[in-house]
């Protein structure tokens, strides 16, 4: 696999404890945003088997970075059950078809456009697909240059009384009731 950036490792401690929020029940993932596709590779590997993973971006202008994308997901489920979807789309096209689609998801992962706006219509349209006991994680909760926590809190507020908190510390994770 190539990569060249590294954003996710550190990370990976709030992935595991999402995991284990969700359980054996670990068949069917929701990615917003992948760049070269670091967390979708990770998740791959820690999905149920014969599970399902769908990746959104639109990889606008990144081709480079689509194609590396590709390359890593294709060897990541090598050798696995693991099916892995690219939707090369905008989020909102996306989530639109398969909010039509009926499609249901056992952890979403919002890693998407960090406008505010964005943010939180990503999260309002995703809630809707996350099964009941699953697990929504935002990244860049407390990302300083970026607003994207304003979209976020936005959802919070939207929604109090519809989850519980899993963690919150540079991202945010909820579990729906």
């Amino acid at each position: 696999m190539e990569f060249t950036e590294d954003w996710f490792t550190h990370n990976i401690p709030n992935f595991e404890k999402c995991m284990l929020e969700v359980g054996a029940k670990r068949k069917h993932f929701l990615e917003i945003g992948a760049y070269e596709g670091r967390s979708t590779c990770w998740l791959i590997n820690n999905i149920g088997e014969g599970g399902t993973i769908y990746s959104i971006d639109p990889f606008v202008g990144m081709e480079e970075i689509e194609e590396r994308f590709k390359n890593n997901t294709r060897e990541a489920v090598k050798g696995t059950k693991v099916i892995s979807c690219h939707v090369k789309s905008t989020s909102y096209q996306a989530l639109a078809k398969m909010i039509s689609n009926k499609q249901e998801f056992d952890f979403i992962y919002i890693d998407g456009d960090h406008d505010p706006a964005t943010t939180l219509a990503d999260a309002a349209m995703a809630w809707g697909m996350l099964k009941t006991g699953g697990v929504m994680l935002f990244d860049d909760y407390e990302y300083p240059q970026e607003p994207t926590k304003v979209g976020i809190q936005g959802f919070m507020q939207g929604f109090v009384g519809k989850y519980d908190l899993v963690l919150q510390n540079y991202q945010l994770a909820v579990k729906k009731k």
